[in-house]
């Protein structure tokens, strides 16, 4: 069984993001104009041969680019093939922990945080 454990199913927002701007220009991408149906994902999961996915939330310090909600009706949609991971606002601490609760309440398998896209500094393992 292949698992692919860092998937994101790209909403609109997810898309149009300043940190995408780069791949689009060099790829001529563009910003659809309807969200994007979960059979393009599924679809690519099985063009690779990925049997599972671990789709991911996607809190920035801006915003929500794929919230906790839509992750959970995709899952919902595709139980056999998605398991949801959860994303928060890291600079809220004790909302973030709330919501990864509810969240593992209903069937979320985890967190994801990005140090880098919070501007954090790396953890130096040596301290």
């Amino acid at each position: 069984m292949t698992i692919d454990v860092w998937a994101q199913h790209p909403t609109r927002r997810f898309l149009a993001h300043d940190i995408f701007a780069s791949l689009r220009r060099w790829t001529g991408a563009v910003i659809p104009t309807d969200e994007i149906p979960l059979e393009v994902t599924l679809d690519a999961m099985d063009a690779a041969g990925v049997d599972r996915a671990l789709i991911s939330a996607w809190h920035a310090p801006e915003g929500v680019l794929i919230s906790n909600d839509e992750v959970a009706a995709w899952v919902a949609e595709a139980p056999e093939r998605l398991l949801a991971i959860a994303s928060v606002d890291v600079r809220r601490p004790m909302e973030a922990v709330r919501e990864l609760r509810r969240r593992v309440e209903r069937g979320f398998k985890g967190l994801r945080v990005l140090p880098w896209l919070w501007e954090l500094p790396p953890t130096d393992s040596r301290s």
